[in-house]
């Protein structure tokens, strides 16, 4: 059977930028890069984007790793997870982002995103390449609303009880990551029973550097 691979993003952002990269790393599968207007229409049941439940690989990143781990409904299906740069919250003491700072952002959206989007842009100021541009200017083309409800997810959602039991779950994170510190993602280990955790020492949040 043909791999089929779906990719969940993160906040505010077009994987499909990568496109041409992360395919290689599963060059014979099947890929098909949510847009993140898709799943944050669908945060309550990823199982409402179209053909995921076809997938027989999710990698999972950020904001598109919770929502796949707040999923139960979807838990059930067997395929195996990637989850780059995950966390169980991300406005936990170890972080750098407060529920207080995430509602502000996530009212501000409604609005005009773009200090938000300046705010984000600044953390990955370091590690953006020659990507930070298209990044921008794919992001300010999304729907005020679903980066507002985004930044609300954010701000009011996380993991408390283990999920994934009995399935193969990667876990890979960046050393250099300053959105989501190591921190953060290592407090999944009593949350992801099984999981194996593999740290990227020259990497930060971005994908490409993460799995290439």
């Amino acid at each position: 059977m043909k791999e089929v691979w779906f990719w969940l993003p993160d906040w505010a952002v077009d994987m499909a930028i990568w496109e041409d990269d992360l395919v290689n790393v599963a060059p014979q599968a099947d890929h098909t890069f949510v847009p993140y207007e898709s799943m944050v229409s669908a945060l309550d049941d990823i199982r409402r984007i179209p053909g995921i439940e076809k997938a027989t690989t999710v990698v999972g990143w950020g904001l598109g790793a919770l929502a796949l781990m707040k999923s139960p409904a979807f838990s059930e299906k067997s395929c195996d997870w990637i989850l780059l740069s995950p966390f169980a919250d991300f406005c936990d003491e170890s972080g750098e982002w407060t529920r207080q700072n995430l509602r502000f952002m996530a009212k501000q959206c409604l609005t005009n995103p773009e200090p938000s989007l300046n705010t984000f842009a600044e953390v990955f100021e370091n590690e953006f390449g020659d990507w930070q541009d298209d990044w921008m200017a794919s992001a300010k083309k999304m729907k005020k609303e679903l980066l507002s409800k985004g930044l609300s997810y954010l701000a009011e959602t996380s993991v408390t009880e283990p999920v994934g039991e009995g399935r193969n779950i990667q876990v890979v994170y960046g050393r250099q990551d300053a959105c989501v510190l190591p921190a953060q993602t290592l407090k999944l280990k009593s949350l992801l029973p099984g999981a194996s955790f593999k740290e990227r020492p020259k990497a930060g949040h971005w994908p490409p550097l993460l799995l290439l």
